[in-house]
């Protein structure tokens, strides 16, 4: 039975709205790919790239922290299992990624 809510609604971890800097990358080859982490939660992240990956893939993503007072925090280092994907914007072929993190890494 649906609730009637939107599927970002039903999500039992609050999403935090953020601009930062990611970087994607692939168990089976190691190849890296880029774009921007859009909101983060305890249990999953939302990245708008270029990269299309392959329904359940498990990706190794790094998330770049803003900057702060002129220092620079460590990266947020996870495996994520890509949960969907889909065009935001055809004209620039980017693609949003819903992940929910499987392991953090660092």
């Amino acid at each position: 039975m649906r609730s009637g809510l939107r599927a970002q609604d039903q999500r039992s971890a609050v999403r935090v709205p953020m601009q930062c800097g990611a970087r994607i990358r692939t168990l089976d080859l190691g190849m890296s790919y880029y774009g921007d982490c859009i909101d983060l939660s305890v249990s999953g992240l939302t990245i708008r790239s270029m990269f299309v990956p392959r329904p359940n893939e498990l990706l190794e993503v790094c998330v770049m922290p803003p900057k702060q007072g002129g220092s620079i925090s460590a990266p947020l280092t996870v495996k994520a299992r890509v949960v969907r994907c889909h065009r935001v914007d055809k004209n620039k072929g980017l693609f949003e990624l819903g992940l929910e993190i499987c392991e953090i890494v660092r």
